[in-house]
C-alpha cells in the first residue's frame, strides 16, 4: 500500500468556543479524489486550512508526509488573486516558486507562459488572457486561480468550493482538469463541495460533517475496490 502524502491524527477543530470537529482521522492517498461535504458553518474551509498548515489544531495533529512539503497548494474561497494585474499575470505566479526574483522581474520564461496560456485554454479563458482580473465575472476569477494553482504543480491540492460559482456544465469540466491534473496523476485532491452530483460523479472518498454534532463526521468510500 502507498504512504499516504498527508495523515489526520485524532483531529478536533475549534473556533473560539464552538467546537466544530473531534476525533478525525484521515489519510490522504496518492490517486485520489478527497470531497468534503456539510452545510455552511460545518467546518468545510476550517478543516481544510488546517490541514494545509494556516491553522494549528485544538486537538490531535497534522502530519505532511510530501517528499516536498511545498508540494501542497490551496484554492481559497477568497481566490487571493491580484486584481491589479491580467489573468495571465496570475497564472504565472503559479510558477514564482520554481524562479529567482530577479528571473521573473521584468518577465517571465518563455515556457512558463505557454504552461499559463495552454492551462487558461483548457480552462476556457484563452481570450480573458490579457484583461485585468478585477473586470472578471467570479466564476472566470474561480478558474484562473484553479490554473495558476495548476501551474505550481502540486501534488496535494486542497480545494474550497472552487466551481461554487459556475454553472453544472462547466463545474464538471473544471472538476474533470482538477482530477486529471491532480489525482489522475497520483497526487490527491481534496474539494469542499455542495453538490452532491458532483460528490457522486467524482469523489472516490467523501467526508461528511455534522455542524450539530462535532463526532458525528461520517466517512465513505464511494468506489471501494472490487475483492478477486
Amino acid at each position: 500500500m502507498s504512504t499516504p502524502l498527508l495523515t489526520a491524527q485524532e483531529l478536533g477543530l475549534r473556533i473560539e468556543n464552538r467546537t466544530l470537529l473531534k476525533g478525525l482521522t484521515l489519510s490522504l492517498n496518492p490517486g485520489t479524489f478527497v470531497a468534503v461535504t456539510g452545510p455552511s458553518g460545518s467546518g468545510k474551509t476550517t478543516l481544510l486550512r488546517t490541514l494545509a498548515g494556516e491553522l494549528e489544531p485544538a486537538e490531535g495533529k497534522v502530519v505532511n508526509h510530501l517528499d516536498c512539503p511545498t508540494r501542497l497548494a490551496m484554492i481559497f474561497q477568497d481566490l487571493q488573486l491580484a486584481d491589479g494585474a491580467t489573468a495571465l499575470t496570475n497564472v504565472l505566479g503559479g510558477s514564482l516558486g520554481r524562479h529567482s526574483f530577479l528571473s521573473t522581474l521584468f518577465r517571465f520564461p518563455s515556457d512558463e507562459r505557454e504552461k499559463a496560456l495552454h492551462l487558461l485554454a483548457q480552462f476556457g479563458l484563452s481570450g480573458k488572457s490579457n484583461q485585468w482580473t478585477s473586470t472578471l465575472s467570479r466564476g472566470e476569477r474561480q478558474r484562473v486561480a484553479a490554473c495558476r494553482t495548476l501551474l505550481s504543480q502540486p501534488q496535494l491540492l486542497l480545494a474550497d468550493e472552487p466551481v461554487s460559482s459556475l454553472d453544472p456544465s462547466l463545474a464538471d469540466e473544471v472538476l474533470t482538469h482538477l482530477s486529471n491534473s491532480i489525482s489522475g496523476k497520483n497526487g490527491c485532491l481534496v474539494c469542499a463541495l455542495h453538490n452532491d452530483e458532483q460528490v457522486t460523479k467524482f469523489a472516490d472518498l467523501v467526508l461528511r460533517l455534522d455542524p450539530s454534532d462535532p463526532n458525528g463526521w461520517k466517512l465513505e468510500d464511494l468506489k471501494p475496490k472490487e475483492v478477486a
